[in-house]
């Protein structure tokens, strides 16, 4: 296991508020970390033994007007390859900053069902172009691993936060048949739950799908209660982005269910919503059904992210049985104007057959542009892009040539923003008790990302907690800390304050904390967070990285697994 990089001076943060993680009340007191990285003490001020537990070999911090809370955990993470990637000698690596300047210190990857691992040799080029809309790309000499735990491994010694790695479905899928479109033989599933039996034992904290993402968009119910049979025997969880987040959303919510309730496994439902405007009334559909479900002992729990826009591969864009074979078939046969104009027909008017991000994006007005290798895309709205090529009926044949020409020009791997939820439903959803937060982020280095890759969890604390009531101080701070860590295994680990567990550590003052990023500018750091710590080293001060610190984090000791 690889240990924290910690600074040999204990930290000791005097007079300030106290919110443990685990949802009491907060309290006027001090936190000591020792020079191991490890809490000291938490508790009470008290003027004799903060004295007592002081001297000038010690960073002091006098905390009055701020809170201290542990480091909250992004339970949906795509900072999976860029971990592992820094851009100068010292510094978090480039997935790692975003996390650290809005608090978070524990990031959860493999999700959607898209893990960096396993992948074999003969797969690697096509992998790679399989990860790039969702997780990004690394240059070559980076890929030394094949199996997940060799994976595993190479992140631990990166990254500067806390990492659980989940297990793909698409992943495993892809790596015992490929990409092919049909149901798997019995044979085929049972070489799938050894591949995920045997990246569960080298270190996986649990397993997700995709279910709109091919190739685990063509698994059946039964592949996936085959699947989640060796999840449920480790007691890990199963992530899930749902078949159908639109019309079809409460029947996708009952198939998961019935998973989770046949296989006795944990369901963590990821960024649950309602997607599009004629299904926002459905968001009190998927409550009730999960309440029904939790009362009933199926274990359940889910992650939230705080805006009304979610972002993804633009890959989405193209229904299933396009991709069948892979990448370079579906390059080739979104060159056909056949096939073109069957997938504008499709976008125009399926919304049962697959999850149509067209249709409940409201159209390309409702869809911008986030990572393009044409920097004057970005940030653009398909609808512009449509109009810039001088087409005058974004909803023609012409129009919709546009956007597949320039699918067909980034090879698939570009990302999209899609405008489709409200508000309403987002504050809905997060104030259930089982639910956690995720920035659900594409780094899309070099693009133009979601402001939720910079601004989640400050937007949580700032406008849903102190400007719209929505939750509690102590209570979000659970939810993000705590709560999140035990669906990941990690209860008594991290995610609270408390002698014994590592020093990582949010500072922030909570009158001020608000995110800054926006659609038109998504790098604007948050505001109010005047300290992140990992292992008792500050990383972050003042609201920016601090320059030079270099921090491995590794698993926290305890971890089970």
């Amino acid at each position: 296991m690889q240990e924290t990089r910690v600074a040999t001076r204990p930290l000791a943060i005097r007079g300030v508020t106290v919110i443990d993680g685990t949802g009491g009340d907060p309290y006027l007191g001090d936190v000591d970390v020792d020079a191991s990285g490890t809490i000291s003490f938490v508790g009470a001020s008290s003027g004799a033994a903060a004295a007592a537990r002081s001297d000038d070999d010690v960073e002091l911090i006098e905390g009055e007007g701020l809170a201290v809370a542990p480091g909250f955990v992004d339970l949906h993470s795509h900072s999976d390859l860029y971990a592992l990637y820094r851009e100068a000698l010292y510094g978090p690596p480039i997935g790692d900053s975003p996390k650290l300047v809005q608090g978070c210190t524990a990031q959860v990857f493999g999700q959607d069902g898209i893990s960096a691992a396993p992948v074999s040799d003969g797969d690697l080029g096509d992998h790679r172009a399989f990860l790039a809309g969702l997780d990004g790309t690394l240059p070559d000499e980076y890929w030394t691993w094949r199996t997940f735990g060799e994976y595993l491994s190479a992140i631990r010694a990166s990254s500067a936060t806390r990492t659980a790695l989940l297990v793909g479905h698409a992943t495993i899928r892809r790596l015992v048949m490929g990409d092919a479109a049909r149901e798997a033989t019995d044979e085929e599933i049972g070489a799938m739950q050894d591949a995920l039996a045997s990246a569960l034992d080298e270190g996986g904290r649990g397993f997700s799908s995709g279910l709109v993402y091919v190739p685990a968009a063509y698994a059946t119910t039964e592949e996936v209660a085959a699947l989640c049979e060796v999840v449920a025997a480790r007691d890990l969880p199963f992530f899930v982005h749902v078949r159908s987040e639109s019309d079809l959303v409460v029947e996708a919510t009952d198939e998961v269910i019935g998973v989770a309730e046949r296989t006795g496994c944990h369901l963590h439902y990821s960024h649950v919503k309602a997607a599009g405007s004629s299904n926002w009334h459905k968001a009190e559909l998927i409550v009730d059904r999960i309440a029904a479900a939790r009362e009933a002992g199926v274990r359940v729990s889910a992650d939230v992210h705080p805006y009304v826009a979610g972002s993804t591969s633009a890959i989405v864009l193209l229904p299933p049985w396009l991709q069948d074979g892979g990448h370079e078939m579906a390059i080739g046969r979104l060159s056909d104007p056949a096939v073109r104009a069957r997938v504008r027909e499709q976008l125009l008017g399926d919304t049962t057959s697959w999850d149509n991000w067209w249709r409940f994006s409201d159209g390309w007005e409702g869809l911008r542009v986030a990572r393009s290798k044409r920097p004057d895309l970005v940030g653009r709205s398909f609808g512009e892009v449509i109009a810039a090529a001088h087409v005058a009926d974004p909803l023609s044949q012409d129009g919709f040539d546009v956007i597949f020409d320039l699918l067909v020009s980034e090879r698939l791997g570009m990302s999209l923003v899609s405008f489709n939820n409200v508000e309403e439903n987002v504050a809905k959803f997060m104030s259930q008790a089982y639910t956690s937060i995720g920035t659900d982020a594409v780094v899309d280095h070099g693009g133009h990302p979601h402001p939720r890759l910079h601004g989640t969890f400050p937007r949580v604390l700032g406008r849903f907690v102190r400007d719209l009531g929505v939750l509690s101080l102590p209570e979000a701070i659970r939810k993000v800390t705590s709560q999140a860590a035990a669906v990941v295994g990690w209860q008594g680990v991290v995610g609270e304050l408390r002698p014994g567990l590592p020093g990582d550590l949010v500072l922030f003052d909570p009158e001020v904390i608000e995110d800054r990023a926006t659609f038109e500018d998504p790098f604007e750091y948050p505001v109010g967070i005047e300290g992140v710590f990992v292992g008792g080293r500050r990383l972050v001060g003042g609201g920016d990285l601090v320059p030079g610190a270099d921090v491995v984090a590794g698993e926290p000791a305890g971890c089970p697994g």
